[in-house]
């Protein structure tokens, strides 16, 4: 594909089939009833595209369209079942009002819709997002949770704060919100800089985050030796760590499930670094 081009911004891709297979694999229930309608929704689809026609035409930045909702969606969830697995419950647990799988289905949808909002501006992005699809979670949650308001109205008021809590910049205090705060910052490697990387562009302010996510090889998340969740960074040089320290770790201590995590950086060639254990 020559540099200055990206496929249509309305076409799927092959690699959207690929993980739409991976995020179904292990969702059950209302999860993946939830995914499999969200996967496939048009509307949606079209506000992932124009983001990233937005996010890596206009201003060069990294991907924020179907292939990232798609890997930080199933990120989130992942990490949510690591801190069941790890006796850690969800808010809407604590406090009585919900259950372990309307905290799934809060993550999943505003995890998927989180970036919608980079089609207007980068800017307050999460606000527009909630501007943007409000509507479609509302549909969705009334089909979900049929003739059940208050489940409508909780899980809503949840996929808001997932929403608008994902760049750090709203303090949040759910478990909820703090598992897609994270998982959207593991979303750093090669792929996701690949096509704002081959783009001709002037030297612009994204530049070091396109330069830094591109030697990260591999992102691994599974359970910890001593907490709940190990995040382990893979890259070929140090130029990784600038993600890690500047986007990854921005995110995490912002996050309240930072005390369950522990965060890995493997650099080719030279010992492990670990930033929390």
């Amino acid at each position: 594909m020559p540099k200055n081009t990206i496929p249509d911004w309305r076409e799927s891709t092959p690699k959207e089939e690929q993980l739409n297979q991976v995020l179904l694999r292990r969702a059950e229930g209302r999860v993946r009833t939830l995914l499999e309608r969200m996967l496939l929704d048009r509307e949606i689809n079209l506000y992932h595209s124009y983001a990233n026609v937005v996010s890596v035409r206009r201003l060069g930045y990294n991907d924020h369209g179907p292939v990232h909702a798609r890997i930080t969606t199933y990120n989130a969830l992942k990490i949510l079942r690591l801190l069941k697995e790890g006796a850690v419950p969800t808010s809407l647990e604590c406090e009585h009002v919900a259950a372990y799988e309307d905290s799934q289905v809060a993550v999943a949808l505003g995890c998927f819709l989180h970036d919608a909002g980079m089609g207007i501006a980068r800017q307050d992005h999460e606000w527009h997002a909630i501007n943007l699809v409000d509507p479609i979670i509302r549909d969705y949650l009334a089909w979900l949770y049929p003739d059940q308001l208050e489940k409508q109205v909780v899980v809503r008021s949840m996929t808001h704060e997932v929403i608008v809590g994902h760049m750090a910049k709203v303090r949040i205090h759910s478990v909820e919100a703090g598992t897609v705060l994270v998982a959207d910052g593991t979303d750093m490697t090669k792929g996701r800089s690949g096509i704002a990387f081959n783009m001709q562009f002037e030297p612009e302010v994204g530049d070091m985050h396109r330069f830094s996510a591109n030697t990260i090889s591999r992102v691994e998340i599974g359970p910890g030796g001593n907490k709940p969740v190990r995040i382990s960074i893979q890259m070929d040089n140090p130029t990784g760590l600038f993600q890690i320290e500047e986007v990854l770790m921005t995110k995490v201590k912002a996050s309240p499930i930072m005390k369950h995590l522990e965060i890995e950086a493997v650099i080719e060639g030279e010992d492990s670094r670990m930033y929390l254990k």
